[in-house]
């Protein structure tokens, strides 16, 4: 809900997204930094000796609306802060394009212990006062310090491992990566032995993003995609499932089904079974990888490139 305040304010959303992190100046692999759930969960093995993380941001809002309105002498500040030590950290991004903003916050391990909130506020000179705030990031991110895998229920597990020396995954070591569940917790495995995975998900260059999001998103595609119907098959009519299926399924069945209640969804799935609704799972795992924005850049990145010269 937005505030009501006795001036002109954006009525669309100004969305904030996580670029890259860096820890003490190393990139941090792609299952620590998840923009569905808007968490970066700040854990490396070995590493508990750290000091300062980077998260470099960009920032947009809807320029139809920003050339329109009445607001001069526009500026975005980005904002850190964590309520158990009461710590608050403000700085102005720069503005590149017309609606919007990039830069960085740091967070100097030192000053925080648990989660952290990083959030901005759009400000602007309206009717000769200056400093007033127009816009608030519709949705935060949550930067975790102690937890392992980039979900705030950690749910979900990430890991690296090479496939053809572990004895549960021998029969895939030829898989970049496979998904593997028990009833405490969903495992995303990515595979350490499989040539240039590894070096792609985690490259810190620029050229590379287009095509390490297009990677990173198909990765998710599948995963979104086993984890629905694994917890499916868990679905008897009697309720929710418990612990990580209930999860996927709460977030996942409104895609399936947006014209129905939660209860009525899990109906769907009783009634038509998992195999009947591949189409709709497919579309829902695709939605939660943010797969067409990934492709989309990658493609783009393509064009760009102009012909293969022969």
């Amino acid at each position: 809900m937005k505030q009501i305040v006795p001036y002109p304010v954006l009525a669309g959303e100004v969305t904030m997204t996580v670029r890259e992190v860096r820890l003490d100046d190393v990139a941090l692999p792609y299952g620590m930094v998840s923009e569905s759930e808007r968490t970066v969960a700040l854990h490396l093995l070995d590493r508990a000796d750290w000091s300062v993380v980077r998260l470099t941001l960009q920032v947009s809002a809807p320029r139809h609306e920003l050339d329109a309105g009445p607001w001069f002498s526009l500026a975005f500040l980005a904002t850190a802060s964590e309520r158990r030590t009461n710590t608050h950290s403000t700085v102005k991004l720069m503005m590149g394009q017309p609606g919007e903003w990039a830069g960085e916050v740091e967070l100097h391990r030192d000053d925080h212990f648990g989660q952290v909130r990083v959030s901005g506020q759009l400000v602007a000179t309206v009717d000769d006062v200056p400093g007033r705030v127009i816009a608030t990031v519709a949705q935060p991110w949550i930067v975790d310090l102690q937890a392992r895998v980039a979900t705030q229920r950690q749910s979900i597990e990430t890991r690296w491992l090479n496939f053809g020396g572990d004895p549960q995954l021998d029969w895939c070591k030829s898989d970049p990566w496979a998904v593997t569940t028990t009833d405490e917790a969903a495992i995303l495995n990515l595979n350490s032995g499989f040539d240039g995975l590894r070096a792609l998900l985690e490259s810190p260059k620029a050229a590379d993003r287009p095509m390490r999001e297009a990677l990173a998103a198909q990765i998710a595609v599948d995963m979104w995609t086993a984890l629905f119907n694994e917890a499916a098959h868990h679905v008897d009519g009697q309720g929710w499932p418990e612990g990580w299926r209930g999860l996927v399924l709460r977030r996942m069945l409104p895609d399936l089904f947006p014209d129905h209640s939660l209860d009525d969804a899990l109906r769907e799935i009783v009634n038509r079974g998992a195999g009947g609704i591949q189409t709709r799972v497919l579309h829902a795992a695709a939605k939660q990888a943010r797969m067409p924005r990934s492709l989309g850049g990658f493609i783009r990145s393509l064009q760009s490139t102009g012909p293969e010269e022969e």
